[in-house]
């Protein structure tokens, strides 16, 4: 949003020059705030949205790490019939 034009070249005098100046001056100085307050705000999202990455991460990797496990597990379990959860015979390998 660009500060409104509110300079009138056919008025005379230096006090209606002046009005504008300070018009546009704090309408920039809203501007400049409002953007500071955006710009944190965005801060903050981006720095949640890492948080959270670094969450998902940290829970891939474990479930990467307990899924190895278990089929180290199965690998090393007994091969019967009985034993095996998933109702496959012994012999045939678990799906991944």
């Amino acid at each position: 949003m660009s500060p409104k034009n509110n300079h009138d070249p056919s008025s005379s005098g230096d006090s209606g020059n002046t009005n504008v100046q300070e018009a546009d001056l704090q309408e920039m100085e809203d501007v400049n705030n409002s953007l500071d307050a955006l710009s944190c705000a965005l801060d903050a999202v981006e720095q949640r949205t890492d948080d959270i990455m670094s969450q998902l991460r940290e829970l891939l990797n474990s479930n990467r790490e307990i899924r190895r496990l278990i089929a180290e597990e199965n690998d090393n379990a007994p091969e019967s019939g009985d034993d095996n959860m998933d109702g496959q015979a012994g012999s045939e390998a678990a799906p991944k």
